[in-house]
């Protein structure tokens, strides 16, 4: 359970039971680390044999991602945790300094890539005007040309800056998930893909919604969602660019990044930190309130898909699967409906209404169907969400280098990769709206 990187400190044998305190006697230090107390535990249990994994909460029940034994108790973790007797958890010491520099790293990653990202696109964007003028003089902006904006923004982002954020990630240290039959999640068939996906819909509704309406009221209805100008155009140019961008470069850098850089990183000081970070991260990642809170939903989903099953293919499925409907399907489809035929439909006159149909006709409706079909799945996914947690299906296994409850905010944000890093996507985020109403 030791390991030279994670160095830990030796606990006393006033702070934790004497079966679980290391034998051999451990050098004085030359400085002191700030390290995190281990709790005492109620009562003395009788002998005690590691199974290879623990629950961290006692009483966990079976679920749809996978069945535990018998016993009650899951087996196969390559990364066994502290033993739970009677309910209590024990929380083995923790160099706390080491912890919070591997949190450290995490953000300083995500800002590589978000800057490297602004700068380069800048760059690239000038070198794009100066080249299409020297073609062509009467010809506009790059940014005119929607898919071969698109097409010069994947060259910066996954070409040049992602190289340069992985260079920072690969530093930290990785702690893979990988479970094993018959942990829970380790079988995980398309069923179950299914329904993760359609419990993505009324989080994702819901969080749009929130987004739309705190981004009105913090710009007083100035501030524009970017994704409306990046899929305003459905020529064939634009969609094949979208498809490109959307549905298959970015759930592939996303979810490596998010999932398997950030979660592989930061999962040895525990599951349910692990998986709050990356979707924190992911959400604050796209710097706009129109997509955080539903893209801090989804995170979540995809975060603890990850954790569970330790396959990186199930999470950039739903990633893919989720940006080709909402970034693809949705606005090609709604391209050749007009608001006037809009407002008519909704205006609630019959006339009005049998005019919207006469003018944009099937267009219209395969629209309409688009959007019933999203509210299904929207009142589906909230069913299956309440059941989840009506049945508690969630679960967490403990980690060798668990962080106990108090240090856990502390250690994953006061740290200055992340202390940076959320100053500079909050004020994208939520300062930049304001300002808009201000001025």
């Amino acid at each position: 359970m030791s390991d030279p990187r994670y160095p830990q400190t030796q606990p006393s044998q006033q702070s934790a039971p004497q079966r679980f305190v290391p034998q051999q006697p451990v050098p004085q230090q030359s400085a002191p680390v700030p390290q995190q107390p281990v709790p005492q535990q109620a009562q003395t249990a009788p002998s005690y044999q590691s199974p290879s994994a623990m629950p961290v909460s006692a009483g966990w029940p079976p679920n749809r991602f996978g069945a535990p034994n018998g016993s009650g108790v899951p087996n196969g973790s390559p990364m066994p945790g502290g033993p739970i007797l009677n309910g209590l958890v024990h929380y083995p010491e923790v160099n706390l300094r080491t912890a919070r520099k591997a949190f450290s790293r995490v953000g300083w990653t995500l800002l590589v890539w978000m800057l490297a990202n602004e700068i380069l696109a800048m760059v690239m964007k000038s070198v794009g005007d100066s080249a299409l003028h020297a073609i062509n003089p009467s010809a506009g902006s790059v940014s005119s040309m929607e898919w071969l904006s698109l097409l010069l923004s994947d060259v910066v982002q996954y070409g040049f800056a992602l190289p340069l954020c992985l260079i920072v990630a690969f530093t930290v240290p990785k702690y893979p998930p990988q479970p094993r039959t018959p942990d829970p999640g380790a079988s995980f068939g398309v069923k179950d893909w299914l329904m993760v996906l359609v419990m993505g819909y009324p989080i994702m509704f819901v969080g749009g919604l929130f987004g739309s309406w705190s981004a009105d009221l913090l710009s007083g209805g100035k501030f524009n969602n970017i994704l409306d100008s990046v899929t305003s155009s459905t020529g064939p140019a634009d969609i094949a660019a979208q498809f490109l961008t959307f549905v298959v470069l970015a759930p592939l850098a996303e979810e490596f990044v998010f999932r398997r850089c950030i979660i592989d990183s930061i999962r040895i000081y525990g599951e349910k930190i692990a998986v709050l970070s990356s979707a924190l991260l992911f959400g604050l990642m796209h710097s706009n309130l129109y997509q955080f809170f539903y893209t801090f939903g989804w995170g979540l989903l995809w975060a603890y898909v990850y954790v569970r099953t330790g396959r990186l293919r199930y999470t950039i499925a739903l990633h893919a699967t989720v940006n080709f409907f909402g970034g693809v399907v949705a606005p090609l489809l709604s391209d050749n409906v007009t608001d006037k035929a809009m407002d008519d439909l909704t205006s609630g006159d019959v006339q009005r209404m049998s005019h919207a149909f006469a003018q944009s006709g099937p267009a219209l409706v395969g629209y309409l169907v688009y959007i019933a079909c999203v509210l299904i799945l929207v009142v589906v996914g909230t069913v299956f969400i309440a059941n989840a947690i009506r049945r508690r299906i969630a679960y967490f296994q403990q980690s060798p280098r668990e962080l106990a409850p108090r240090n856990r905010v502390s250690v994953a944000l006061g740290n200055p990769g992340i202390i940076v890093f959320g100053a500079l996507t909050l004020f994208a985020t939520v300062v930049a709206p304001l300002m808009m109403r201000l001025g």
